[in-house]
């Protein structure tokens, strides 16, 4: 019995974690999901047009799968949500990107030394990648976080 109880205790907060994880951070996890299975029309339907333009899709799809073998998979990446009040009050706009937007940033980490920032928009019918910018932990720490 006491056993059964143990594994209740743990699994509750795994369990919550999950159903209680933000929609964009999810948008991030499932576009790397798709590029280690190499599905290029699905990962490109995660992205804005213009930021597609400058990313040809078959060069991110490889960049992005590698990122995922490189961590030992996309659990291992630490897929986070930043709320707005840990980032830089100019960070947005520093981008180039409109702060009334609905925007949302979401870090992934690439390697024991590297961290990718997503910026996500909520637009009416789905979430859309705008904006990606890989930083080292240290430019990490000064650009995007307070």
């Amino acid at each position: 019995m006491k056993r059964l109880v143990l594994l209740i205790v743990v699994c509750i907060p795994l369990f919550l974690s999950g159903c209680l994880s933000s929609s964009s951070a999810r948008i991030v996890s499932d576009m790397y999901k798709a590029a280690i299975m190499e599905e290029e029309d699905k990962v490109a339907s995660y992205f804005s047009e213009a930021y597609l333009d400058t990313h040809p899709i078959d060069e991110l799809t490889k960049e992005l799968a590698e990122d995922v073998r490189g961590m030992y998979g996309v659990n291992m990446m630490n897929i986070t949500l930043i709320r707005d009040r840990e980032l830089q009050d100019d960070y947005i706009e520093s981008l180039g990107l409109s702060d009334e937007k609905d925007l949302f940033a979401v870090t992934a980490q690439t390697d024991e030394r590297e961290v990718m920032v997503w910026m996500i928009e909520r637009g009416d019918a789905q979430y859309t990648i705008v904006h990606g910018e890989r930083y080292d932990f240290d430019t990490y720490n000064e650009k995007v976080l307070q």
